[in-house]
């Protein structure tokens, strides 16, 4: 049940959010902001509600993932997919319990980074709609172009400090905190190093399906994740779309 109204909500409330946010700003970047704080407002309330009322989403979900991971570890082509034929029934069973345990504690965290992508697609879709009506929403700005304030790497910083003093003094739930600030960080540094790709592609006068491919070749691994956000990161903190464009 849970999965559903989560879905729903992700698909759903970014519209109606949008559509009020970008008539009023005339910004399109700002427009895909505010559904983000509506969805991360409703899910928060939707979290608060569950646990009151005795039924936590997250105890929920495990419960239908631990099912998950018990079928799935009986079935032949899933198993023989993941390369796990050759141990034990026991063995299946926890290392898929330990993909969905950390599935779990990075929920919150999920939700923000899907709710992100979702909005930023329904946007572009909804943009050109109006384009044809009489009071069209305003076009979202080039990836190219796009970069986060400069004071967000302080805040980003900032932020990772406190959560490192706060695992430091054994806090309780600060490993579920940490999983979601690190899936957070990287996703926000991510979208910065894909501007910065976009960016160098468009310097060159290569088609974007270029980039596109380029930024695909990131994600399959863990190291290409982290490069990417390592761009992301230094093209805020040093200017590096300035230094590639004086060369």
């Amino acid at each position: 049940m849970y999965i559903l109204i989560i879905f729903s909500v992700l698909v759903f409330l970014p519209l109606p959010l949008m559509a009020s946010a970008a008539r009023k700003t005339k910004n399109g970047f700002y427009a895909v902001f505010e559904s983000i704080l509506g969805v991360a407002t409703a899910m928060m309330l939707m979290f608060i509600i569950a646990s009151v009322t005795g039924n936590p989403v997250g105890q929920a979900i495990s419960s239908d993932l631990q099912s998950f991971c018990e079928a799935a570890a009986q079935n032949d082509q899933f198993v023989t997919m993941l390369g796990m034929e050759n141990i034990s029934m026991n063995e299946r069973i926890s290392t898929l319990t330990k993909v969905y345990t950390y599935a779990i504690n990075a929920l919150p965290a999920t939700i923000l980074v899907w709710s992100t992508i979702i909005a930023y697609f329904e946007y572009i879709i909804i943009s050109k709609i109006s384009s044809k009506s009489k009071y069209p929403f305003p076009e979202l700005a080039k990836l190219k172009d796009f970069t986060m304030p400069k004071k967000a790497l302080w805040g980003w910083i900032l932020i990772y400090v406190m959560t490192f003093l706060v695992s430091v003094f054994g806090f309780k739930h600060s490993d579920v905190l940490q999983i979601n600030i690190q899936v957070l960080f990287q996703f926000a540094f991510q979208i910065q190093g894909i501007a910065v790709i976009f960016y160098f592609c468009d310097l060159r006068k290569w088609p974007r399906a270029v980039a596109v491919v380029f930024c695909l070749l990131f994600f399959p691994t863990a190291i290409g994740q982290m490069l990417l956000c390592l761009i992301g990161f230094f093209d805020l903190g040093f200017g590096l779309r300035k230094i590639i464009t004086r060369r």
